[in-house]
């Protein structure tokens, strides 16, 4: 199925003389996080709350902050194609235009994550179908033992926080040096007291006008977090994250931070987990392919040994019997190779 069919054909637009405090009072009113500033019906920049939130001067122009002469992807493309140019480009949105370059719609990691799902589904419910059934978990102990449960602590990356009382400027200032799109906000004791993303800047301080060196972190974060433990099955982490609809999970050790687990490195490390498993896979297939063309090879020559033993004998003499027995030898051997 062509990726024109599942593209988001509701793009928001803006124009790049507009200012960034603008841009962030559209993205709050139309509820997105990426506008295209078009030329006509080409998209000629985007701009995402992140550019937004990390860009010092608010009332610059969207031009000033947006990537300009974005990637885009025809209408007509793959699933693949897609994964393949985000991938290698390491972009997360990807406007989707016809042949002659105008916008069709719009398609992001998210979009291309949710349809590869479907599809990882029905092989597991498949690979599942295989296998024989598992014992029952007594009480509620869980999986049985011996069954694969990675645990949050495995997909964990280092934590920024920052105090409740910083000023937004600061956490804005952190979050560009360490190249993350948040940082927890903890306590004096190092507890849990919420998170503040690009998104929480971007729509609660520069769409609402709000001085970012005045407001303090505490004022605009997201509250109260949800965390988790460091043994906690990622199963359970990607079900909370779902259900609560957030996309970074802290995580909590003797009730203080410890690190944190997101969507994105998630959908990184599992996507390289699956990128292994896969490779293993076309190396059985290759590998199964080489043997089932080695038994066909032998079987044939198999055949043309048989045809030069018939010959050879019927030319008779002692020594095209020598040889017709070295070429029975010969076939021999190979019989005994397949077995």
């Amino acid at each position: 199925m062509p990726i024109g069919v599942y593209a988001r054909g509701s793009v928001s637009r803006i124009d790049r003389s507009e200012t960034l405090r603008v841009a962030a009072e559209l993205m709050e009113k139309e509820g997105v996080g990426t506008l295209l500033a078009m030329e006509g019906e080409r998209p000629v920049g985007i701009l995402t709350d992140r550019d937004i939130a990390l860009h010092e001067d608010r009332n610059a122009r969207v031009l000033a902050a947006m990537s300009e002469s974005p990637v885009t992807i025809r209408a007509d493309a793959s699933i693949s194609d897609v994964a393949a140019t985000m991938g290698t480009r390491g972009l997360r949105r990807l406007p989707v235009v016809d042949a002659d370059e105008r916008i069709v719609g719009l398609i992001a990691a998210d979009d291309v994550l949710r349809l590869l799902a479907r599809e990882l589904d029905g092989l597991a419910a498949v690979a599942a179908a295989q296998l024989p059934p598992e014992p029952a978990p007594a009480g509620e102990a869980g999986p049985p033992a011996g069954s694969p449960r990675a645990a949050a602590a495995h997909y964990a990356t280092e934590v920024v926080s920052v105090r409740p009382d910083a000023p937004v400027r600061a956490a804005v200032t952190a979050m560009k040096e360490r190249a993350v799109g948040c940082v927890v906000v903890a306590g004096e004791a190092g507890e849990l007291l919420g998170v503040l993303t690009d998104r929480d800047v971007a729509l609660r301080v520069v769409a609402r006008g709000g001085d970012p060196d005045a407001t303090p972190v505490s004022a605009v974060m997201s509250a109260p977090a949800f965390s988790c433990g460091a043994s906690a099955p990622v199963e359970e982490v990607v079900e909370t994250m779902r259900t609560k609809s957030v996309r970074r999970m802290p995580i909590l050790s003797d009730g203080r931070i410890a690190g944190i687990v997101t969507f994105d490195d998630l959908v990184s490390a599992l996507g390289d987990e699956l990128h292994r498993l896969g490779e293993t896979a076309r190396r059985q297939v290759r590998r199964e392919a080489r043997r089932a063309q080695a038994e066909r090879f032998r079987e044939e020559l198999g055949d043309k040994l048989q045809e030069v033993s018939t010959g050879l004998r019927k030319l008779g003499g002692d020594a095209m019997s020598a040889i017709g027995r070295e070429v029975d030898g010969l076939r021999e051997r190979l019989r005994k190779g397949r077995e």
